[in-house]
């Protein structure tokens, strides 16, 4: 099987899947959601490379970024928060992240945020403008998350210098960035999950439930 070519040619799959919180430690928890992202990377190098996923040939770089070592044209990134865990692949250099929205502190704002951001971000009106400048914050938040995991930089990088323009149309979303890279996003209940890849790439996103990942782990 690891002879077999692949053919992404610059295809990027992104998948999600909720795992509700159950009755055990944080710690227990994540270690329940790693135990999910390797079902779901398995389950995605078989159906999109046609290959078995050995966590064995995962390595990580300078800044903690995993990389595959067994093929040099496959990437991948997974991510998790609160009730959810995703995983991107990709032919190209990818990153996503995945965010719950909820409160934030202002400080939090300041800090990762350009003053054209925050304007973003409180530029809403009516009743429900606390939520929406909640939405806001973590629609760019994930975006500038996507962007460092893509680069494998870490929290090395000043999250100020990936600052991000929104421009809503009826037809379609555009993000412009002042860095380089290919940005999308997706809006999944109180989550959003966002993703960047070095250049421009045709991105498919899909969920997967539980039973679904059970049968792709050996």
């Amino acid at each position: 099987m690891e002879g077999k070519t692949i053919q992404m040619q610059y295809r990027t799959v992104v998948y999600y899947t909720f795992c509700p919180a159950k009755e055990m430690s944080w710690k227990e928890y994540k270690k329940y959601q790693r135990n999910i992202a390797d079902r779901m990377l398995a389950y995605g190098f078989c159906a999109q490379f046609g290959l078995g996923y050995d966590p064995k040939l995962v390595e990580r770089g300078t800044h903690g970024k995993p990389f595959w070592t067994g093929r040099q044209e496959i990437y991948f990134n997974v991510s998790n928060t609160a009730g959810l865990v995703v995983c991107a692949l990709s032919d190209l250099e990818t990153g996503v992240d995945a965010e719950h929205i909820r409160a934030v502190k202002p400080a939090v704002v300041r800090r990762c945020c350009t003053e054209s951001e925050i304007d973003y971000i409180k530029g809403t009106s009516g009743e429900n403008r606390e939520e929406e400048a909640k939405e806001r914050f973590f629609q760019l938040w994930t975006l500038k998350e996507s962007f460092i995991k893509m680069t494998g930089q870490g929290m090395y990088f000043p999250m100020k210098e990936a600052a991000f323009s929104i421009r809503n149309t009826e037809c379609i979303q555009e993000i412009l960035c002042t860095q380089a890279g290919y940005f999308t996003q997706k809006r999944v209940g109180d989550y959003w999950l966002s993703l960047c890849t070095e250049s421009g790439s045709k991105v498919v996103w899909k969920e997967l439930a539980l039973q679904d990942l059970r049968e792709s782990w050996t």
